[in-house]
């Protein structure tokens, strides 16, 4: 809407139209502008764009806002009625309309000694008695007390699902495994459908002490069946017992489903439930993180739900102008959908958060790649923008040139962490400061680097370097103080309650899925085919996809 259409007519006032009008106002104005200098103004706009919340501090003063950006976007959320439905998330209100479900997550990772909201006392109550459960699976599997069926102690998990059955475990094993821990178990991640991860494993484990953790939310996804069924071969051919006894003793389900893990073999005190009204991709903090417990101890994985509630907390008690979640929200969907910058990378500076890029992947995408609204009218702008990232040093050696000389504009989020524990001698800590010095000043370069292009080259060095840094690329720096269970929880969390305030501002249900179950359905029809059975239904045939079949069955002959 036309700013000027705007003053003259006030009906025609929106909080969108006047963001609009803004962002119009807004291009003219470029990061250096904004923060090029070391004037009063700039360093105030710099304090006032910072926020901290325990060992996790947020900077959004690399991106293109000011605080008239920021007072039009959080009139823009309250015209949208985040306050209200920020409540009735936490209440158990059923925000999942099409599946007609309440999503409580937080209600996984509520702790016994606080009063749940109203509305979340029976699920958080339930997801206690599941956490005492685990709890008790994890120091019998510690105190050595759980046998294979050879009677063996076990020593290696192996933790098999795919999607949020998969990927949140999978970073936080990666995340803190390197933190003091005294437990004897090792965890390994198998959710690619072909077999590939799988395989070295069965070549390298003793099938006497391995314990498959099934992770499954629906227990009929393809690629865990299929990982499951050829895991429990194994185990039954190299220990020379029947299934059922494999079942019985080296095989851990977690799902929603207890009926099917009961028709499968997994006996009662071998199971886990968690309730739909957690969606896959939230449900690190239920007993799909299971795994993670067993690796790290009981006393991290509460820390790292402790970590998720305080930012739930902050999130449901904060005001909107000084929230975490709600101000990361707000300015992600400025950057998308005002600024039309349809990408947005995530850099972590930690190689240990190497798939953190792949699970916000999910997160973000799977949630509000949407292009449906809530009353089933179509979106008329980009919604979440497409994620993606690397680790911050290594993409330096890949794609940084794109990004700085190139013709696209990102957005990012650059992720650090100030300092590590290390338990070596005094030389080696000596020379790992100066490697994780060197980091953070890599991170640091290059989001000023993208923020101000050519104008971040010191005058003295201008005549000798080349130039042609772009800049303008607005960019958050999120910074933990350290990389342990309490950060990296209230990391995730943080992003959880993004994805929830953006689907508020779109309209959009952020806890489906529908665009991922047309290929599962045409994927199954076409392996019938490969496999020379009966297809369910007929499956539409294309001269493309008739010439790929047939190749590949002239080669798998």
């Amino acid at each position: 809407m036309n700013a000027y259409l705007t003053a003259v007519n006030p009906r025609l006032y929106t909080p969108v139209n006047a963001l609009q009008a803004h962002a119009e106002r807004m291009q003219s104005q470029s990061l250096s502008d904004l923060m090029g200098s070391d004037s009063t103004a700039a360093v105030e706009r710099a304090s006032a764009l910072v926020l901290t919340l325990g060992t996790l501090h947020l900077d959004l003063s690399k991106q293109r806002i000011n605080q008239d950006t920021l007072s039009l976007l959080t009139d823009w959320a309250q015209s949208c009625g985040i306050e209200e439905k920020r409540q009735k998330l936490f209440a158990g209100a059923k925000v999942n309309t099409s599946e007609r479900r309440a999503a409580l997550h937080m209600a996984a990772r509520w702790p016994a000694s606080a009063t749940p909201p109203k509305g979340m006392q029976d699920a958080a109550a339930f997801c206690q008695q599941q956490r005492i459960r685990l709890a008790a699976m994890v120091e019998c599997l510690h105190q050595r007390e759980w046998f294979g069926a050879t009677g063996q102690s076990i020593t290696d998990v192996v933790h098999i699902g795919v999607g949020g059955s998969d990927l949140g475990p999978k970073l936080i094993s990666e995340a803190l495994a390197d933190r003091p821990s005294h437990t004897c178990v090792n965890v390994h991640y198998v959710s690619s459908m072909d077999g590939a991860q799988l395989l070295p494993l069965m070549e390298s484990l003793d099938p006497a002490t391995t314990l498959l953790v099934l992770a499954s939310k629906s227990f009929t996804t393809a690629d865990t069946q299929f990982n499951v069924r050829t895991a429990l071969a194994w185990l039954s051919e190299s220990l020379e017992v029947d299934i059922e006894t494999v079942c019985r003793f080296q095989l851990v389900g977690v799902s929603s489903k207890p009926e099917k893990m009961a028709e499968f073999g997994i006996p009662d005190a071998h199971q886990l439930v968690f309730k739909d009204w957690i969606g896959g991709r939230f449900s690190l903090w239920s007993p799909i993180g299971v795994s993670v417990a067993m690796q790290l101890g009981m006393a991290s994985f509460d820390a790292l739900l402790e970590g998720a509630h305080t930012v739930d907390r902050h999130f449901l008690e904060t005001p909107l102008d000084q929230n975490l979640p709600v101000l990361i929200a707000l300015v992600g969907a400025w950057n998308c959908q005002f600024l039309n910058i349809p990408t947005h990378a995530v850099l972590p500076y930690d190689g240990r958060l190497k798939s953190l890029p792949a699970y916000l992947q999910q997160l973000e995408m799977e949630s509000n790649g949407k292009s449906v609204r809530l009353d089933g009218r179509s979106v008329t702008h980009a919604t979440c923008p497409i994620i993606w990232g690397d680790v911050g040093p290594n993409a330096q050696h890949a794609f940084y040139q794109l990004l700085h000389q190139g013709g696209h504009t990102v957005s990012a989020d650059f992720v650090a962490v100030a300092g590590r524990e290390v338990d070596a001698t005094q030389h080696v800590r000596d020379s790992l400061a100066a490697q994780e010095q060197l980091t953070l000043a890599n991170c640091l370069a290059q989001a000023q680097l993208f923020a101000l292009g050519d104008d971040a080259i010191p005058g003295s060095l201008r005549g000798h370097m080349a130039q042609g840094y772009r800049g303008n690329q607005p960019n958050s720096v999120l910074l933990l103080k350290r990389l342990d269970a309490w950060s990296i929880g209230a990391l995730l969390a943080l992003y959880e309650h993004k994805v929830f305030v953006q689907s508020v501002l779109w309209n959009l249900n952020p806890f489906d899925q529908p665009g991922v179950e047309l290929g599962k359905q045409l994927a199954t029809s076409l392996y019938q085919t490969l496999a020379g059975q009966s297809c369910d239904y007929n499956v539409v045939k294309d001269p493309s996809t008739e010439q790929l079949l047939r190749k590949i069955s002239e080669w798998r002959q």
